[in-house]
This record gives C-alpha cells, structure tokens and sequence, in this order.
C-alpha cells in the first residue's frame, strides 16, 4: 500500500472511532431501507448493531450492496462509502461487538440493555471517500480502496463464475458421447442439430446452477462448486436478484430451443425434456423446497448421465436405443459422486443442522459404502460393456483414470464421521476423475 493509501485508511478508522453511529442503504425496491446504527471497527471492516427484524434481514440477503455515511455534522469530518453487507446473527453471539460499542459509546448502554431481538451487521467496504477540513470544497475527495477491494474479480470474472463455466463438461461429455455413438447408427445423423441441440443441454443446465445458487444462499445451503455453484451470493459478490433472474432466463431460452428440437423429433424427447427440467428444478429446490435431499443424487444421476446421453442421441438420430442407455450408466454413476462427496464432506453439519441428504439419512458408514460404490462401479460396467461388444475394445483407456478414484477413496477411507476436514476437496477430486474419464472414454470411441 502507498503511502497516500495508508493515510486515508488511517484516517478513516480515525473517523470512525470518532463517531458513535453510522448510517446505512440497503436493499432495493420494497426491501430499501436507511437506517442509522452504532458502529465499531476499522477502516477494513465495519460492524453496526441493529434491530434484526425481517425486513433488514431480507434486504440485504437480496443484494449485499450497501452504501453508508459517518459524520459528527455536515460537511466537516465526514466519510461516504459503498461495500457488502451481511447479517451476522444476534447480538449475543458476538459479545465481543457488545463490549467494544459500550466502551467507545458507553451511551449506548440503555439501547442494547431494553431493545430485544439486536443483532450484527458487518461490512466490507470496497470504496471510501474522505471529506475534512483541509479538501473541502477543493475538489474530488480522497478515496480509500481496501486492499481485500481491489483483490474482488471484476463484473465480468463474477458472471464467469456464477454460471459455472468449468463445470460444462458435464453436460458436454455425454452431448459428445452420444455424438460418437450417433455416428456408428445405421441411420442418417442430422449433425446440423448438434450445435442447438448442446446450447440447449447448457443452458437449462446453467440455468439450473444459477437457481440452486441463488436457493442454496437464501436457505445457507453450500451446494458443491464442482457441480457449478459458486459462493459468489454468499460473499456478496452479486445481487441476488440478478442471478435469479439470469438462471429464469436461461432456462426460458433453453426451453423454447427445447421445442424447436421436439418439433423436429416428437414425443419421445418431450418426455425426456420434461422429466429434465422437472429433475433441474428439484435440484435447484425452486419453486418448490423440499426439506429432504435424499434424491439429490438420484436426479444428479440421471439427468447428467442417461437423460442427457439418450436425449441426445434422439435429437440426432431421431430413434431410442439400449446402446447409449447402457454407455451413459458409468457417466451418470461418476457424475452423481461428486454430490456425493460433497455431502460426506459437510455430514457432520448436516446432521447437527438435521439436512436431510442421502448421506446424512444413509448414515456414515453406508455413506461411505454407496460412494465406493459410485466410483467402483463405472469401471466394471465399462468392463462388462466391453465383453459385450457395446463399447470397443479401446474403451479400456478408461481404467487410466483409476489412479484419481484410488486418491479419493484412500481420502475417504482415512476420514470418520466427527471429522471430514480433510474431504473439503473430494468433491473436486471427483470432478476431476469425471473429466478425466470421459475424455479418455471419447478418445477410445474416436479411436474405435
């Protein structure tokens, strides 16, 4: 930091101890709200003690943006900022805040001894502008950029990682998959539909990760990143409003390339199209949340593996076969590990928090078991689809992948139910056998 920075932040936190309370906008439409609360911290991070009725607490889960002014008396000594804001809990979690309120405002006492229902608001701010005496009216104010500011992903870097783009070969693999399978059909392949046809399996599928992102924050769910969720509402990196919005209209525009496809095809792909979004929306849990999660991994599974490799194959060959259904099995199995290890990560939470997912329902050690077999099982299936004849011989490049499996199972193995700290990155480990996998998969069918 410059040495101009270091004074301006000086001088804010100077600022800061010098006044008693802070005022604060929150929120936008109904939910927009300027309130004035008692204020404690420093020119990185600020806490306000308030009153935590709904209405506060709604606004700023819906857009963390928040703007806020200090000052003793207009125009002199006075700070203005913007930053994220975000509900802490009751007061009485943080004692801490309490304590160093009555000591910088012992005046305060009254209010946080007779006002129930207090709670902690903290925030971050990314930018401050300074007015004193000595700038007043001698233009552009000083600004304060928070170091952790300036380290924030630009508007750009945030919608990258809102949709999930590294997580597409989800969806993409098994697109691909029926693509090579479609090309060994006796029948002719409309390769012209390929590219709606992968622009419409993203899109519900982006529309989907931007839902579950946007319940997961409002319920204080932690969806897995490696399944395209990200924690970009959680840091209040964007308004919850916006992603909203974005997952409806990705779905909406998925939906209407849907019917172009359904048109072309018939019933059979409105059929899979219906129980995909069906499937999409139960995951994400909107409209509708459904307190238990137990079939979380059941709709990971199928519409990541046999409903995306069957619809596909059907839009471009325009039949139903056992072929792609079989093949997809050992996708939809790999696919459906990854949530999997996501929720053997957070059991302990889940259980205390009563989460329903499969894991904690399950119980650890059956836990363990199913996710042995998620892994397991893909490679035997891809064994006896060789034996069979279904899958070519150069499938077996497949089996180069077992290496990562063994990682994560010799991971899990080690782990017990009290403590998990050590799968935080089981999830990714997975996702990164998944790609693995199917890219090795695509090259034995190519090589075929």
């Amino acid at each position: 930091m410059d040495t101009l920075q270091a004074r301006f932040r000086d001088q804010t936190t100077e600022i800061l101890q010098d006044n008693a309370t802070i005022t604060v906008a929150m929120g936008r439409g109904q939910m927009f709200n300027i309130e004035t609360f008692y204020v404690v911290g420093h020119s990185d991070e600020i806490y306000c003690i308030v009153k935590a009725n709904p209405a506060l607490v709604e606004a700023v889960r819906d857009d963390a943006r928040v703007a806020f002014a200090v000052t003793k008396g207009f125009p002199n000594r006075m700070l203005q900022g913007t930053g994220r804001a975000f509900f802490l809990g009751q007061l009485d979690q943080h004692p801490q805040i309490r304590e160093q309120t009555l000591t910088k405002s012992p005046d305060a006492a009254p209010f946080l001894t007779t006002i129930r229902n207090l709670g902690v608001l903290q925030i971050l701010p990314d930018r401050i502008a300074i007015t004193d005496d000595t700038n007043l009216g001698l233009g552009p104010r000083p600004i304060y950029l928070p170091e952790a500011a300036r380290a924030l992903p630009d508007q750009g870097r945030r919608w990258l990682r809102a949709i999930g783009m590294p997580s597409w070969p989800l969806v993409l693999i098994p697109v691909l998959v029926a693509a090579l399978l479609a090309s060994e059909a006796a029948v002719e392949v409309a390769w012209w539909l390929l590219a709606p046809l992968a622009s419409m399996i993203v899109l519900m599928y982006v529309g989907t990760i931007l839902l579950a992102t946007y319940t997961g924050c409002r319920r204080h769910i932690d969806r897995s990143q490696a399944l395209g969720s990200s924690r970009l509402l959680h840091e209040g990196l964007l308004p919850a409003q916006h992603v909203w919005l974005a997952g409806i209209l990705c779905l909406t525009v998925g939906l209407v390339l849907g019917l172009f496809l359904v048109g072309l095809r018939g019933t059979p792909l409105l059929v899979m199209g219906l129980v995909g979004v069906a499937g999409g929306l139960l995951y994400a849990g909107w409209p509708v949340y459904l307190a238990s999660r137990v079939f979380e991994e059941a709709v990971v599974f199928t519409c990541l593996g046999p409903l995306v490799v069957l619809a596909a194959y059907d839009a471009l060959t325009g039949i139903s076969h056992t072929r792609p259904f079989l093949v997809s099995l050992p996708i939809g199995c790999l696919a459906a590990s990854i949530l999997h290890a996501s929720h053997l990560h957070t059991f302990p939470e889940d259980v205390r928090a009563k989460n329903h997912t499969l894991a904690a329902v399950l119980g650890w050690e059956k836990a363990r078991l199913l996710f042995y077999l998620l892994v397991g099982l893909p490679y035997l299936l891809v064994l006896i689809l060789i034996l069979m004849g279904t899958l070519p011989g150069w499938a077996w490049l497949t089996f180069l992948s077992a290496p990562l499996v063994w990682r994560s199972v010799a991971s899990l193995w080690q782990a017990s139910a009290e403590q998990t700290q050590d799968l935080v990155s089981l999830d990714r480990q997975m996702a990164q056998t998944y790609l693995a996998f199917g890219v090795l998969l695509v090259l034995g069918l190519i090589f075929a």
